[in-house]
Order: C-alpha cells, then structure tokens, then sequence
C-alpha cells in the first residue's frame, strides 16, 4: 500500500514544469521514467535502499477533489511512497517534498484531511505514522514476518548509517575501527537487537541505539548486554567531540576493558538468537 499527498496551488493549475524538471535532473537518486502518459520522478537512497515516487499525472487523482477549498486547484501532481517506511525514511522524502512546496507555492491534500493544508513537515510524518499503525492494525500477518526496534532507536540507527562514510574520512579507520552494526532476534518476539562486534584489542566506535556487543575472541566469545557492560566499564567509553551519542573506546581503554570482558561474568542471554537483515526491521 502507498501514503500519497497531493499537491494544489492557489487559483492556477499553471507551474513551471520544465523549472520542476530541472529540480529532479540535480538530484543524482532520481531517475524519469514515463507511465503511460504519466511522468514518474524516482526517487532512490542509495545507501537506505528504498524508493518513493513523485508523479505528474495526466488528469487529477485527488480523492473528493469536489469538496476541497475550490481557491486551491488540482496540478496533477503527487507523492508516493510504501506505507510500511520507516518514519526517518519518509522524512527524508518529505524533506524533497517540502523544497518543491516551497519552491512552486503549493499547499498539500491527504485523504484523511478535511481541506487542503499549508505544506508542514511534521504535520505530514504524523499523518504517515497514523496511516502506519492503522495498516499494522489491518495486515497482522504481513506486519508479523518483520521484526521491530523502536522508531528512535531505529532512527538513530540510520543516521549513523549514513554518517558512517564521512567518519571513515575524518577518522583514522587503520587505528580507529568504525564498527558496522548487525542485527539478532529471538523466535519467540518480534523486538530486534542491534549489535556490535569488538575482537577485543582495536579501538573501536559504538554506534548510539547498541544493545549488545558481541566479545569476538576466540578463546572467550561471548554476548554482552550493552546496558550490563555500560554499568561496569562507563569510565572507559569516551564520548566523541562533535559526534553527539558516538562513543569510543581507545586503544588504552582497550586493554582495560578486554580484561574486564574475560574476568566479568557477565549474565548470559535468555534466549537462543539468530542474526537478521535490517531490511527485515520496522518501527511498527
């Protein structure tokens, strides 16, 4: 299923297309392909790997175009995307979307609206997130096959992502390791883990939104609640300058926290877990 809005503008159906066409030909992830006599805009994040669509349409699509505001006229315009998005990829596409508002002066129409509205970002990542969990409610089964970490958590988890290429640079990553994350969950919840793993001598970064480290060393492999390890090693985990909620352990916080890691009985995980794609996660 998609979340669409529509876009209007004040008594004119008349905007500069070719100007619009411009707009989209600058952003190298978007790629023109015809429909029909449609024209679709493809918008794709090359690194969160997912799609939305701006769509210039032969007629008007609205819904109940007949009871909006009459001053406000349908240009033929739309947006699209899949209504089971992360709300942090949504916004990223609301953030396109709000540039074109702005640019060409539309207003906006979703069906769960009484009228047209001024085109404001938060107000529009609400109404996806109502349109979310309504759909959640409705395809049970669909939703079950995915696992889930909270939307902040899973915020901060694709922000780090997409920061992690430019810390390769600013960083040293020969003496700095700028640790990747992997996923787990149990058979029996849908919540999943976000982890990372340490062989125990680098120094490494923790990304924000970690809930268990993966002590990588042959002779004492083990998982680690995140929580559990912050509790007894706090001191050793330097926050970054400039990084928000990255933490690093250096290279002589290293050699003190392997020892805490071989030494501590950690309390062991309840549960048998497998790893998972990202892919496989919602924030629903």
């Amino acid at each position: 299923m998609q979340f669409k809005f529509y876009y209007l503008k004040e008594e004119s159906r008349v905007f500069d297309r070719t100007e619009l066409l411009t707009f989209f030909q600058a952003n190298s992830n978007i790629s023109i392909e015809n429909v029909g006599l449609d024209r679709h805009y493809i918008y794709h994040h090359p690194i969160l790997n997912f799609d939305a669509r701006f769509i210039l349409s032969n007629k008007g699509v609205i819904p109940n175009a007949v009871h909006l505001n009459p001053r406000y006229l349908d240009v033929n315009f739309r947006v699209e995307f899949d209504i089971t998005l992360p709300t942090y990829f949504a916004e990223l596409v609301l953030d396109i979307a709000e540039e074109i508002a702005k640019r060409f002066k539309f207003v906006v129409y979703n069906e769960s609206y009484e009228d047209v509205i001024a085109f404001r970002k938060m107000t529009l990542a609400k109404t996806f997130e109502i349109w979310k969990n309504a759909y959640k409610n409705k395809n049970e089964d669909e939703i079950a096959k995915y696992s889930r970490i909270d939307p902040t958590s899973l915020a901060q988890i694709y922000n780090y992502i997409l920061r992690k290429p430019k810390l390769e640079v600013l960083l040293d990553k020969n003496k700095i390791k700028i640790s990747d994350y992997f996923f787990m969950r149990t058979d029996r919840l849908r919540t999943a883990f976000a982890c990372v793993k340490w062989d125990g001598y680098s120094s490494f970064i923790i990304p924000p939104s970690v809930d268990i480290l993966l002590f990588d060393d042959p002779k004492y492999r083990k998982y680690i609640k995140m929580s559990e390890l912050v509790g007894k090693c706090e001191k050793l985990l330097k926050t970054i300058d400039g990084y928000g909620n990255l933490k690093i352990v250096d290279i002589k916080a290293a050699a003190k926290l392997r020892k805490i890691l071989i030494k501590t009985n950690f309390a062991p995980l309840t549960a048998e877990l497998k790893e998972i794609k990202l892919s496989e996660i919602l924030d629903i």
